[in-house]
């Protein structure tokens, strides 16, 4: 008797994915807003609140990483859903390609943004003390310049364009070509 193809990822993929796209999202749209806020308190002197929101800045970002640590590792053990037979060869290559990306990305832009927070420790001496997990002192790189900070950012507005594309993808297949593929990825 043979199985059906899995046509839907499995609950552990499902959350990872929604967990990493809420964390994402919050963090393009509102990253920087959490170290300007750091910057400006200790600026004004106000070193003891200063941390708290480049903490959860640091905290989001690392937990993106290890999220997306998790999804490959999880991927390369565990098959996906084929792609409906409509999709067309561009359409699938593109789809591959931006979870490529994808992944690319959101490891990158928390390392960059590791290695940018050494500047920015050296111009706001507070931020030194901005919490990993609300456990330790986020680990200080060595200072490296403007190039971290604009890869950082680079990254970033790479990251906005990937999730627009990825969103527009997601809809198209679901109310144009109404082919299933949205669903892959919903719980219910």
């Amino acid at each position: 008797m043979a199985l059906a193809p899995k046509t839907r990822y499995d609950g552990i993929a499902m959350i990872i994915h929604w967990l990493t796209a809420v964390l994402m999202i919050y963090m393009v749209f509102f990253g920087e807003d959490l170290m300007k806020s750091g910057e400006k308190l200790a600026k004004a002197g106000d070193t003891a609140n200063a941390t708290f929101e480049p903490s959860i800045h640091v905290t989001l970002g690392v937990s993106i990483m290890l999220l997306t640590i998790l999804r490959i590792l999880w991927r390369v053990t565990h098959t996906a859903p084929a792609y409906p037979a409509s999709m067309k060869r561009y359409e699938v290559i593109g789809s591959k390609s931006l979870h490529g990306l994808f992944y690319i990305l959101l490891i990158a832009i928390p390392l960059t943004g590791w290695i940018t927070f050494g500047g920015f420790s050296e111009e706001v001496p507070a931020m030194a003390q901005a919490q990993l997990f609300g456990l330790f002192a986020m680990p200080q790189p060595p200072f490296t310049g403007e190039w971290a900070k604009e890869l950082h950012e680079l990254g970033s507005n790479a990251a906005m364009i990937l999730i627009g594309i990825h969103v527009l993808a997601a809809l198209k297949h679901q109310f144009i070509d109404k082919d299933g593929i949205f669903g892959r990825m919903l719980p219910w």
